[in-house]
Parts: C-alpha cells; sequence; structure tokens
C-alpha cells in the first residue's frame, strides 16, 4: 500500500527523536555481523547521536509561504521532515533571511499574498 515503513524502534532511540518512518530505497536487509571476527562488540550499544536537547531540532531551509489569513511558513527541517509555521516561530532563523532575499523583501510583511 506504501513504499514508506515504520519500524519498531527502541525507547531509547525513539526518545532520541530518530525517525521510525523510511523509504523502502533507504532499507537494507539485516546481516548479523560474525562473532568471531567481532567477540568484543557490544550490540545493545547505539550510537552516540549528540547531545540531544528536548525540542530542539535544525531548520535546513524555508521552502515556501502562504497567507492564510496570517503568514504561514514552510519549514525544511534538517531530517527530512517539511511542516508549516508561524512567523513568530521562524523570525529569528537565519533560513528566513535568506527566504526573504529570494523574494527581494526585507520584511515579512512585504512577501507576495497571492501566487
Amino acid at each position: 500500500e506504501t513504499s514508506n515503513y515504520k519500524l519498531d524502534l527502541p525507547d531509547e532511540l525513539r526518545n532520541r527523536r530518530v525517525h521510525d518512518r523510511f523509504h523502502v530505497s533507504l532499507l537494507r536487509p539485516h546481516v548479523a555481523h560474525e562473532d568471531s571476527r567481532f567477540p568484543n562488540r557490544n550490540i545493545s550499544y547505539f550510537y552516540d547521536l549528540g547531545n540531544y536537547v528536548e525540542g530542539e531540532t535544525v531548520v535546513e531551509d524555508i521552502v515556501d509561504h502562504m497567507w492564510m489569513p496570517r503568514l504561514m511558513l514552510q519549514v525544511k527541517w534538517a531530517d527530512g521532515d517539511i511542516t508549516w509555521e508561524t512567523l513568530q516561530t521562524c523570525s529569528k532563523l537565519v533560513a528566513l533571511d535568506r527566504y526573504l532575499a529570494l523574494h527581494n523583501v526585507t520584511k515579512p510583511s512585504e512577501l507576495p499574498r497571492a501566487r
């Protein structure tokens, strides 16, 4: 029915906000490692993803906008998600400055209201 799969991730990875949905092209069959070649490997240890701070995510870019009636900005996150966010949420982002420059305006209120 879909080309995306939802994986049942351990709590440790879900708490670190590791995405649980993947396109089929990104998945590969699991091949178990050989204990004789890797005798001291601890398979229950997960890769350290850095110092995750709850609620902290990285914005890659602002890709679109719409007025409904207030300004909403379409944000592309580094993890691949795309969401609509308010101007208040995006007001201090460098990505907003780039988006405004792309539209040859200096203030969000100057963005085109219809396309």
